[in-house]
């Protein structure tokens, strides 16, 4: 994360971000607003999820980086790292940097399937709810409210799925023109990943690119065996 130094000589400030780091950008940018600083959350790539959007900041995301500012973030780190330069920075956790750190929380352990070691991620949940995160309705929205574009992202990629090792591996396929007629988003495919290692005997889940002669583009392992 970039010093603290550097960011409160900057006058004019752009954060840059995508569905994966829009949580951790939206603290940075509510801090920088603490500030009294010009600063501009912009996404570049493809639009941010609408499933985070109970993440402070949703409608304040732009498409473009305009000409006038000095200083770019380009918001590329884990959420423990940026949770710990708060504390080392002395940083108040407020509500809307509680909220979006939990978010990103909850993405950085698969919501919740990834292992977790020694309660450190509980301890950091624990702070961030005492803080003010609206974890409720961050849940709600996250885990549980899914649109249709989900479903039909679903019924394509599981048609075509197919099963290694007995059974021990899934291996699923997603191609653009899938995310294009479906409406979904490359985070759902994740998901769809994550409800796949529940099928019976299932411990790996693969997600293969079609477009580029079926490179990897992630492989997640079960925690339950």
């Amino acid at each position: 994360m970039i010093s603290l130094e550097i960011i409160n000589k900057a006058t004019s400030i752009v954060i840059l971000t995508n569905s994966d780091s829009f949580a951790n950008a939206s603290a940075i940018y509510t801090y920088i607003l603490t500030l009294h600083k010009k600063v501009s959350l912009v996404c570049i790539e493809n639009e941010i999820d609408t499933k985070l959007s109970c993440i402070p900041w949703f409608s304040a995301v732009r498409t473009t980086t305009g000409s006038s500012h000095d200083l770019l973030i380009d918001v590329k780190l884990e959420t423990k790292s940026l949770y710990e330069w708060f504390k080392l920075n002395n940083i108040k956790l407020n509500k809307k940097i509680s909220t979006a750190l939990y978010i990103s929380l909850l993405q950085d352990i698969n919501y919740f399937v990834t292992e977790i070691s020694n309660g450190i991620i509980f301890a950091y949940i624990s702070e961030l709810v005492s803080s003010g995160a609206d974890y409720r309705i961050c849940n709600q929205s996250v885990l549980h409210n899914l649109p249709l574009s989900f479903f039909r992202l679903k019924s394509k990629m599981f048609a075509e799925m197919i099963l290694h090792d007995n059974a021990r591996v899934i291996v699923l396929f997603i191609a653009q023109d899938d995310l294009k007629s479906t409406g979904s988003s490359l985070n759902d495919a994740y998901l769809l990943m994550l409800e796949a290692l529940n099928i019976t005997h299932v411990q790996t889940a693969i997600l293969l690119n079609k477009d580029l002669d079926y490179e990897l583009i992630k492989l997640i392992k079960s925690e339950k065996f």
